[in-house]
């Protein structure tokens, strides 16, 4: 006779592996605060990426890196990786639905069931922080690559025009792995290597105080 008290424990078990193994399960116990929200899991999903299949080393990648521009307000990067080939700087979008946009326009368009919301064009985003990062570094004479990336964290239907030839969407038109290997050490980057991460250390994830201070600037800045 079966038991069905038995098959339904083992199904509740099974269940319970696949979570753990195939959705972030053992992650998310063990890094809560991390998995508290679609903007802060698509970061963490693309850090996971990094270190266990592109094996970059953890002290090589920074995140939520805070860099001081004018007025004293601050420009923050989602992710950012110090190579001997230069800096790779990460946008990170966890958006579902279907998202249109033009390289050449400043909103793009998110459909997700019937909302439609607008957002800041993320490739004139992320060329903005390559910018300031390096602004910022010209402080310290150090003209290092930068290579600008977003990534979709493989949801949504994304449908972009008039991408150019380093306009990079992880996900879309180009595979990370692929762009790092291609890349040649820089000579810049390999001497002034232990500058660069000592500097991008002291900005990433620097506190709260810096943290809200950056929220409320956004806040200004939108309609």
């Amino acid at each position: 006779m079966i038991n069905i008290a038995l098959i339904a424990l083992l199904l509740l078990v099974l269940s319970g592996l696949l979570w753990l193994f195939f959705s972030h399960g053992l992650d998310k116990i063990k890094h809560p605060a991390e998995w508290k929200n679609t903007g802060s899991s698509g970061e963490r999903i693309v850090y996971e990426t990094l270190v266990k299949k592109i094996h970059i080393p953890e002290n090589q990648i920074f995140r939520n890196v805070y860099i001081p521009i004018n007025n004293n307000k601050t420009s923050e990067i989602d992710i950012v990786v110090v190579s001997k080939k230069g800096l790779f700087v990460f946008e990170c979008k966890n958006y579902g639905g279907n998202i249109y946009g033009d390289v050449k326009k400043q909103k793009w368009v998110q459909y997700l069931g019937n909302k439609k919301s607008f957002f800041y064009n993320p490739i004139i985003q992320n060329k903005n922080h390559v910018k300031h990062l390096k602004k910022f570094f010209a402080n310290y004479n150090i003209e290092v690559p930068i290579v600008p990336l977003i990534v979709t964290i493989s949801r949504g239907k994304w449908k972009v025009k008039n991408l150019g030839t380093t306009d990079y969407i992880l996900g879309l038109n180009c595979n990370f792995k692929d762009i790092y290997e291609k890349m040649p050490n820089s000579k810049i980057s390999t001497q002034s290597f232990k500058l660069i991460l000592n500097k991008l250390a002291l900005l990433s994830r620097p506190g709260k105080v810096i943290e809200e201070k950056h929220i409320r600037q956004i806040n200004k800045k939108a309609p």
